[in-house]
């Protein structure tokens, strides 16, 4: 049986059931613009499916649920290259993982792909009837018709919960109504997306860099609105295309000093060659594209020299617009990245001398630097990420309390 076609809306409900009653053995393609995805059927049961998309791959989920670390996962993702092995059995065969979390997140990545096909607007399918190959693969049984029906009742949910957000343009900033950090109470993917909202942003930036799909970012939104930690700024602002090297100088000599302050407090404690492998450590961790524009960037470095380096990389990447935007959330980033380390290697008592260093700059930045969009940025930015720092590690401000421990921001 071929079976190809358009579909839109809910068409792709039917053509599960279809499958699902007829019992079908074989393989449903869809696509929508640069999106695929594939999921495997036999005797009407789902037992496999494959996506193009990053948060409904197998390594993203585990990672993203701090099942297994970053080394982990990068190592087996290299000897997958090489032996042609699938992911899943290399993460068991290392012992990294259980055969049974191997299980569990499969049914959690097959999951996670269909509920995204049925969101999908419009776009195109086409089944194939075909004996399968899944030899090394783990097997999974999902009722399709179960799948519809959780699909039909989130669907049913987001258009609710587009009333409160009617539009993936709408830009929220923290509130500051909380006072208390023992009030922030948030899992791990409230806390990714609670992250990326700085008062830029808007909704559908933060749905793309959080790596959800858009049902789950709707509802931690949702969560966060109505316990009061965020509220919709009323006035957003963009940046002009025309930014000059003024506005990247700017940002250079503010995150100069932070990054300074934070080196101070490392090199007391660790001394400056493991200091200095602690930022190149944390410079690993981001997004390639920030990696490229941080390449010969160095604090220690004069600022014309750092100017050049990022201007140079900067006008090699024409497709970023905002580039002052984008420079300042790099700079944000690669600075809570070396924070957070800072506090998992040394304990929460330097991590806080550093915290209480950059709040004294910040001040300084806002009470006597000429106003500036990218002024305001740096200044929200920070104080956000100071902010989580401060809940995660549990540091009050005024107390000594310490607490280690993992959790990434970024």
């Amino acid at each position: 049986m071929n079976l190809q076609g358009d579909f839109e809306g809910l068409t792709l409900a039917s053509v599960l059931q279809l499958l699902c009653n007829e019992q079908k053995t074989g393989v449903l393609t869809v696509t929508c613009e640069n999106e695929k995805s594939r999921v495997f059927f036999e005797h009407g049961t789902i037992v496999y499916a494959s996506s193009s998309l990053k948060e409904t791959r197998l390594g993203f989920l585990l990672r993203n649920d701090n099942v297994t670390s970053a080394r982990q996962l990068k190592e087996s993702i290299a000897t997958g290259k090489e032996t042609r092995v699938h992911l899943g059995k290399i993460l068991v065969d290392k012992g990294y993982i259980s055969i049974d979390t191997l299980k569990k997140y499969s049914t959690k990545q097959a999951e996670t792909i269909l509920y995204n096909i049925f969101f999908w607007k419009k776009g195109k399918f086409k089944y194939q009837d075909a004996q399968l190959n899944l030899k090394g693969m783990i097997i999974i049984q999902l009722n399709p018709m179960k799948l519809i029906l959780e699909a039909s009742r989130r669907i049913d949910e987001l258009s609710v919960l587009r009333e409160l957000i009617p539009s993936d343009e709408l830009v929220f900033k923290i509130s500051g109504k909380v006072q208390s950090n023992e009030e922030i109470k948030l899992n791990a993917n409230e806390w990714r997306v609670l992250s990326l909202i700085d008062g830029i942003r808007t909704v559908g930036q933060i749905t793309t860099e959080s790596g959800y799909d858009e049902f789950a970012v709707y509802k931690i939104l949702f969560s966060v609105i109505s316990s009061g930690l965020i509220e919709q700024k009323e006035e957003t602002t963009t940046a002009s295309h025309g930014e000059t090297s003024e506005n990247y100088s700017e940002a250079i000599i503010i995150f100069n000093d932070i990054f300074q302050a934070i080196k101070k407090n490392i090199v007391e404690e660790i001394g400056a060659n493991r200091s200095e492998s602690l930022f190149k450590e944390s410079k690993q961790k981001l997004v390639m594209e920030l990696k490229t524009v941080f390449k010969n960037y160095h604090p220690d470095n004069d600022e014309n020299t750092n100017l050049q380096a990022i201007e140079s990389a900067l006008e090699a990447m024409p497709h970023i617009e905002k580039t002052n935007n984008f420079l300042i959330s790099g700079f944000s980033e690669y600075c809570g990245l070396v924070l957070q380390a800072t506090g998992d290697l040394l304990g929460t008592q330097p991590l806080n001398n550093s915290l209480k260093d950059i709040e004294k700059i910040l001040d300084y930045v806002a009470t006597y630097q000429t106003d500036s969009k990218g002024k305001e940025k740096i200044v929200n930015d920070m104080t956000r990420i100071i902010e989580l720092l401060r809940s995660h590690f549990n540091i009050d401000k005024k107390s000594k309390k310490n607490k280690k421990g993992w959790f990434s921001f970024f």
